[in-house]
């Protein structure tokens, strides 16, 4: 009897969970003494539900000619397994025991965890403390050592920083603008002047004017040296 002879009824494939599939199977493929991979290609072919294949129609229409089995199996896993950041969202967001004993939660996220490293957790927590431009900014980012991913944050964070104040006051500054040193109160109101060389006081108030800001035009009524100072 040869490997073609070989009866494999495979459960149909379980797009929630690729890798425990996979797993199943090929304790069927060793049961069952099949080796061929392009007997276990056409074995899967063969489990694949009408939902599966219609997303991979395309490749199952046009497999390539060596390595089809390890070529399918790696179209699936990366179609329907999680990524490392679903992971460690899913991770990071289990809700506690609930009905579970400790035991049934710690393989639940062992099962989430997978073959990933745990520092995946550590990034994801990283992730979480940025700003939302820059964690939509390193959505698709293939650095995963933490330092390189700071560092590739920092471009990110700095390239879309809203400019400060000081920013937006040069940016508005045209020929038109005023430019002033702060030395004082006297000095501020003192760049006031009326069209007369009148300092802000005496424009403003005349002979009642308690204070007088040099240089300044103006000359008391009657009197005609300089106004008080």
């Amino acid at each position: 009897m040869t490997e073609r002879d070989v009866f494999v009824k495979l459960p149909e494939f379980w797009e929630h969970a690729a890798e425990a599939w996979f797993a199943h199977v090929e304790a069927h493929f060793a049961c069952r003494q099949v080796r061929d991979g392009d007997l276990k290609y056409y074995h899967v072919v063969a489990a694949l539900g009408s939902s599966t294949s219609s997303r991979l129609v395309g490749f199952i229409a046009a497999p390539p000619h060596h390595g089809k089995y390890e070529a399918i199996k790696a179209l699936l896993l990366k179609t329907f397994s999680l990524s490392a950041k679903e992971r460690a969202r899913q991770l990071l967001d289990i809700q506690g025991l609930g009905d579970s004993k400790p035991s049934q939660l710690m393989e639940k996220m062992l099962n989430l965890l997978g073959g990933e490293d745990p520092r995946i957790l550590f990034t994801e927590i990283f992730l979480r403390h940025l700003p939302p431009r820059v964690q939509t900014a390193l959505a698709n980012t293939p650095v995963t050592e933490p330092r390189a991913l700071a560092e590739e944050a920092d471009r990110f964070f700095l390239a879309t920083q809203q400019p400060g104040a000081e920013t937006l006051a040069a940016t508005r500054s045209g020929p038109s603008a005023v430019k002033t040193t702060w030395r004082g109160p006297d000095t501020a109101v003192a760049s006031r002047r009326g069209d007369t060389g009148e300092c802000f006081y005496h424009a403003r108030f005349g002979t009642m004017a308690k204070k007088c800001i040099a240089p300044c035009s103006y000359t008391p009524p009657g009197n005609g040296g300089a106004g008080a100072r």
